[in-house]
């Protein structure tokens, strides 16, 4: 019985050092065929909701609101979590997924999708790579603030302590807008943006690009 157990015991430890060698070689081995993989699989995990996404006009996005709908995380090799964020009116807008890596512990990726465009969050460490509908958008540094990829030159930022009530964006010296912090949050008005300037279409991705990962980040 003491050497059942004991054999037991170590096709246990064995079985997780086989999982865990195997989560190392598959994220050693996250160059661009991986991350396509990856994505597909975070894609499949949100396409019942994506097919249900209507178009986020200016109008929608003012509607935008913190609640969400079919949220969900499973557990293996990676942790994976998905759900919806819905308008004021119960409308789904944006569906996201977000998938967390075991190793390198600070490794993730976050699709957020609206009915029109693909955000892609490469998140490695305090630097996100972020790519709209497959273009380079820029990177973001862990005080929000998001560079112009090949000329490192400042785009926009959203003021990102965690302790604020809402975050603040500029984009060149103008605040455009206001997101609420998620954790914070204890107004019954379920509204994500306190408000919102004009913005051109360039300044609106940005815009969303800072404002929806936020929005994610606060509620994993």
């Amino acid at each position: 019985m003491v050497r059942l157990a004991i054999i037991f015991t170590f096709v246990l430890a064995g079985g997780f050092i086989i999982a865990q060698l195997l989560d190392f070689f598959l994220s050693i081995n996250s160059g661009s065929s991986q991350t396509r993989k990856d994505i597909a699989e975070l894609k499949s995990k949100i396409a019942i909701y994506i097919s249900g996404l209507i178009p986020m006009t200016i109008n929608e996005l003012e509607l935008l609101s913190v609640n969400q709908t079919g949220t969900s995380s499973s557990k293996g090799l990676s942790t994976i979590k998905s759900g919806a964020f819905t308008s004021i009116y119960h409308e789904p807008l944006l569906a996201y997924a977000y998938k967390k890596y075991t190793y390198p512990a600070d490794k993730s990726l976050l699709l957020i999708s609206s009915e029109d465009d693909d955000f892609i969050y490469m998140i490695n460490g305090g630097k996100t790579q972020v790519f709209v509908n497959n273009n380079e958008l820029g990177f973001i540094e862990s005080d929000g603030s998001l560079y112009e990829p090949k000329t490192n030159n400042l785009l926009a930022k959203i003021e990102a302590n965690h302790l604020l009530s809402s975050h603040p964006v500029k984009i060149a010296d103008r605040e455009v807008g206001e997101i609420v912090n998620v954790r914070l949050n204890e107004s019954p008005n379920p509204r994500a943006y306190q408000f919102l300037e004009p913005m051109n279409v360039e300044e609106t991705q940005m815009f969303k690009a800072l404002t929806f990962l936020s929005l994610v980040e606060e509620t994993l």
